[in-house]
């Protein structure tokens, strides 16, 4: 995004200042627009949505799992006194192969999910390095105070008043200031404070939709984290399933040279 220097606002203003903050209130106005908070919006719901639909998805690949291993745990004996285990853990391994396909899926949906979320988070920090020079150029309190002086002079030159400090002399008397350039000059001070209040608000704006997605992060993280639970599981009950083909293995040769 396009980005302006901060004008410098000298004592004799001119109308180039004025276009220039114009340029700046522009820029502001398209660093989040009406759509951009609508499409913000519409994303936030989208992963939020998507993560209570991942604790769903979990819940029933935890169940899937558990009624796996249960099988595995309380019929792998019968199976073995039946002769029929190797039968048994073939179609064992099928269902593990189509629980693991289910889990790697949703590991990766988890991934892209969390990507989508830094992503979001970029965006957000690209519009607010854009706004906080904006915001911080100057303070809203020197500016006042800039003004202020300003008016002060003004006052005591367009009334005549002589009771004034040295700096309105210096100032309206002896450099023959006119109106018009003070006024000139008070209206691109009070434009300038303005688009430093409102980059100020709209970066505070920002900080704390980027807060609700850092929330969102940890979420991700504890369902990341239940699908490793569930593949070590079963990737443990897939290690015992080989223990057991190469115990076959061992009795089978066994029995062939008795």
């Amino acid at each position: 995004m396009e980005t302006y220097d901060s004008p410098r606002i000298e004592d004799d203003a001119t109308p180039a200042n004025v276009s220039y903050v114009f340029k700046e209130e522009e820029q502001i106005a398209q660093i989040w627009s009406a759509q951009d908070r609508v499409e913000h919006q519409r994303s936030v719901r989208e992963i939020t949505d998507r993560i209570t639909g991942l604790h769903q998805d979990i819940e029933r690949l935890r169940a899937q799992t558990d009624a796996i291993w249960e099988r595995f745990i309380t019929l792998t004996l019968e199976r073995i006194l039946s002769e029929r285990l190797r039968e048994f853990l073939d179609g064992m391994e099928a269902e593990l192969q189509e629980l693991d396909q289910r889990l790697v899926g949703t590991d990766c949906e988890i991934d892209r999910l969390r990507g989508r979320v830094q992503e979001r988070r970029r965006g957000l920090e690209e519009k607010i390095a854009v706004l906080e020079p904006l915001a911080h150029r100057t303070s809203a309190q020197n500016h006042i105070g800039m003004m202020l002086s300003r008016v002060e002079g003004l006052e005591a030159y367009l009334l005549g008043k002589k009771d004034v400090t040295p700096e309105a002399y210096e100032m309206h008397y002896k450099r023959h200031t006119t109106a018009p350039g003070d006024l000139l000059y008070l209206r691109v001070r009070l434009l300038t404070t303005r688009i430093a209040i409102i980059a100020s608000n709209r970066s505070r704006y920002l900080h704390e939709l980027d807060a609700v997605l850092v929330a969102l992060l940890p979420e991700v993280e504890r369902v990341k984290l239940d699908v490793a639970t569930l593949l070590t599981r079963a990737d443990c009950i897939r290690d015992l399933s080989r223990y057991w083909l190469a115990y076959l293995d061992i009795a089978q040769t066994t029995h062939s040279e008795a």
